[in-house]
């Protein structure tokens, strides 16, 4: 049976879309999955714009692919052990389950595959919205979300992520954005240079589920406190790249977490959150069926996704930052990029 709450939309056809623009950038947002479209950096020199924030044809494509290009993921982003929790009077709560037997970026029909209401519009903000049914995808509560694109300076995007929910839910939203700051997404990412203000991250199992350790990034291929190439990195990260890291400074302030920067282009990005930890996946799934906006087909490793969220799992971690919003609360998360 269909699902309810799925957009159906012709091949070329696509939800409403804005543009922010400022002196030195474009941004392209959509309302299917409130989703980053596209990142134009402009040459100071001559004005060409190069798109630095990897995206795909249409919207048939982005609901073709399930890869959460550029969208924000929710209720809840990254993995639920076994699609359930126990909720707060210790009764569990199932969830749809669409990675095996678990629960990736808020399930089979997750808050990247709805059209949102654009709620509100300038120049250089948007405002997303979206009202989640109690029992969608199996969390409880009718919860409403807000995504708000902003231009706060020239070279600066912000998303301000909000939530409430009238039962007590986890919740843990963020942008799935994928960067190659060559503009060439039939090239590898690897080469860039990437810098993570974190000492410690999560090994996971064989499921990419985090197995509880929180181990030192010092002496191991996670050990991004200083900026490396990815690529010189990877022979030396034991388990790959799709991992979150626990990032230093206190969880609700924003700050900066991370720079993702390219020698060649000399291209680069700040990336500031409020939120506790950061999933870095370097792609390995991208193929020559995935195309861009100008028909390129993507690099299997074209994109780096760099994801700030509470850790993964959360619901059933007691010992991880709590993912729990209650009646009367907001959730809030800000994210910042600054482009140079």
């Amino acid at each position: 049976m269909a699902n309810p709450h799925t957009t159906t939309l012709k091949k070329g056809e696509n939800a409403p879309r804005a543009a922010l623009e400022s002196s030195q950038i474009r941004v392209l947002v959509s309302a299917l999955g409130a989703r980053l479209c596209g990142v134009y950096l402009r040459d100071t020199k001559d004005g060409h714009e190069t798109n630095i924030a990897v995206n795909l044809i249409d919207d048939a494509a982005y609901l073709d692919q399930d890869s959460y290009i550029g969208a924000v993921c929710g209720r809840y982003a990254n993995r639920i052990e076994k699609s359930r929790y126990p909720d707060g009077n210790g009764d569990i709560v199932q969830l749809a389950a669409n990675e095996g037997e678990h629960h990736l970026h808020g399930g089979p029909d997750g808050f990247d595959r709805r059209p949102w209401t654009i709620s509100d519009q300038s120049d250089r903000s948007v405002t997303f919205e979206l009202t989640s049914p109690a029992g969608d995808q199996g969390y409880p509560g009718t919860m409403t979300a807000w995504a708000t694109y902003s231009l706060v300076a020239d070279d600066r995007l912000r998303l301000e992520i909000t939530a409430t929910c009238d039962q007590p839910c986890p919740v843990n939203m963020t942008s799935h954005a994928y960067w190659n700051l060559t503009g060439k997404f039939d090239q590898s990412a690897g080469d860039h240079v990437l810098q993570i203000n974190a000492e410690q991250w999560l090994p996971v199992d064989d499921k990419l589920i985090p197995t509880g350790e929180i181990r030192d990034v010092m002496g191991t291929g996670y050990d991004f406190r200083s900026p490396a190439r990815v690529s010189d990195m990877l022979p030396h990260a034991c388990q790959g790249f799709d991992h979150n890291f626990c990032l230093t400074g206190p969880r609700g302030e924003l700050r900066q977490i991370a720079t993702l920067s390219d020698p060649a282009s000399k291209r680069s990005i700040k990336l500031f959150s409020t939120e506790a930890g950061l999933q870095f996946y370097l792609s390995q799934h991208f193929n020559d069926a995935m195309k861009t906006e100008n028909g390129v087909s993507l690099h299997p490793s074209g994109g780096i996704a760099l994801e700030p969220q509470t850790y993964p799992n959360s619901p059933n971690r007691p010992d991880f930052p709590s993912p729990w919003l209650k009646p009367g609360e907001t959730y809030r998360h800000v994210i910042e990029w600054e482009f140079s």
